[in-house]
């Protein structure tokens, strides 16, 4: 990801919505960079009605679900996407790629 233009899941943990830093983000998945909360997920746990801030005026509806954990990150994988969703973070992707071209 690029540090001028950081995306965000914000998800909901525990009845407590939360943003929560994107390292890294691919169209299956993501790693999440979460201290507070890394702890207390387990594995296989899903976290329904995410939403990635991808910029200012774009978002992705996302369900995540815990694939792995070593703290602070968490490496959450996409489930149930539409293919809408992936394209759209596909796209999202490819802009990444292209700003980042000198």
């Amino acid at each position: 990801m690029l540090p001028e233009k950081p995306v965000y899941a914000n998800l909901v943990f525990e009845g407590i919505s939360l943003n929560i830093f994107v390292e890294n983000l691919s169209t299956g998945g993501a790693l999440l960079m979460c201290p507070d909360i890394c702890e207390s997920l387990h594995i296989g746990r899903r976290l329904a009605h995410g939403v990635l801030v991808l910029s200012d005026a774009e978002r992705a509806l996302v369900d995540v679900v815990v694939r792995w954990k070593l703290w602070p990150r968490v490496g959450v994988q996409f489930d149930g996407i539409s293919t809408q969703t992936t394209a759209q973070l596909s796209q999202f992707l490819e802009s990444l790629k292209a700003t980042a071209l000198p």
